[in-house]
């Protein structure tokens, strides 16, 4: 059970993948989660061995929040399953005793590993059971799965709430976070399962109103606030003329996987026209423009399907003669 208000902040520990760890560029659901205690006044330790997100490239690890000012510590890492060798939830209990474990485990297990719905409800059994070795007082929260598109997750978020009500006990009390009843997939995510910016608001706020149901903080606010897309930080762009072309190259921002090219003929009062297939990399010649006409170009950048509101500084080219 969670401590008394007088022993100082309530421990949490945060144990998850990729969706919890996250990735160059993104503020996380952890972000979110942790601004909400601060605006509730909950007084709140996220522990854990880890502070940082994931690259790119896969295995580099990087502290490019889109926001860096908050408890950063967790216990995600990317690709970490139920099944997973590393970081055993008993060991993690044991060397940072939280007051409650928020779990937000599965997608891998049932997209790599191809588990069943009952497999995952195993796992999440043994997951509690192997808390309750390191501290039989621990409380914990089972989360439900985002990605309900996937047969075996929706199946399972199904089951949940009849697994935890089973589990549950006085000394260790066990709630379930709800999965989102709205989550789309490259809207809340920015590919295939990985939470977008307002993904990352969905996610924090079944965990707010799970840990308020144990008497911490309140319950996440709603209607769910509108949050500014990922890339948060503009490229820096710079050209140079070719024959009939300009030659561009960037500096993406964290999280900048692709930059869209804008373009407009400022001599013949064209309007900006956004060309249809992002870039992939940091350099590309625009072909087809028009010798001797001034051009102005601009960029703007996305991760996946999430795309910035922000654009680049505006570059003025005027081509060669082909």
């Amino acid at each position: 059970m969670t401590s008394a208000p007088d022993a100082g902040p309530t421990r949490v520990l945060l144990v998850g993948d990729s969706v919890t760890q996250g990735s160059s560029g993104d503020w996380t659901w952890r972000y979110r989660l942790w601004k909400h205690f601060r605006d509730v006044g909950a007084d709140v330790d996220l522990v854990g061995p880890d502070e940082d997100l994931a690259g790119p490239p896969p295995g580099v690890r990087n502290l490019d929040y889109a926001d860096p000012d908050f408890d950063r510590d967790h216990a995600g890492r990317w690709g970490k399953a139920f099944t997973s060798p590393d970081w055993p939830v008993d060991r993690l209990v044991a060397a940072y005793h939280p007051d409650v474990v928020v779990e937000l485990l599965g997608v891998n297990d049932a997209l790599w590993s191809g588990a069943t719905a009952e497999q995952l409800l195993e796992d999440a059994e043994q997951f509690v059971a192997d808390a309750r070795t390191a501290d039989p007082d621990v409380d914990i929260v089972l989360g439900g799965l985002p990605q309900r598109w996937e047969t075996a997750v929706a199946a399972y978020d199904d089951r949940l709430d009849a697994l935890a009500e089973r589990l549950d006990t006085a000394r260790s009390r066990v709630i379930v976070a709800r999965a989102p009843e709205v989550f789309v997939q490259e809207v809340d995510t920015y590919d295939a399962v990985h939470p977008s910016a307002s993904g990352e608001v969905k996610i924090a706020a079944g965990v707010a109103d799970a840990l308020a149901g144990l008497g911490i903080g309140a319950p996440y606010p709603r209607p769910l606030p509108t949050v500014p897309p990922v890339p948060t930080h503009p490229a820096v762009l710079s050209a140079r003329p070719g024959p009939g072309s300009a030659v561009l190259s960037w500096e993406p921002p964290p999280g900048g996987w692709t930059a869209y090219v804008w373009l407009r003929d400022v001599s013949v009062g064209e309007q900006w026209r956004r060309l249809p297939v992002p870039v992939a990399g940091t350099t590309w010649t625009a072909g087809g423009l028009v010798p001797g006409d001034t051009h102005e170009i601009r960029v703007q950048m996305a991760k996946g399907t999430s795309i910035s509101e922000l654009f680049s500084n505006v570059v003025t080219v005027v081509p060669e003669p082909i």
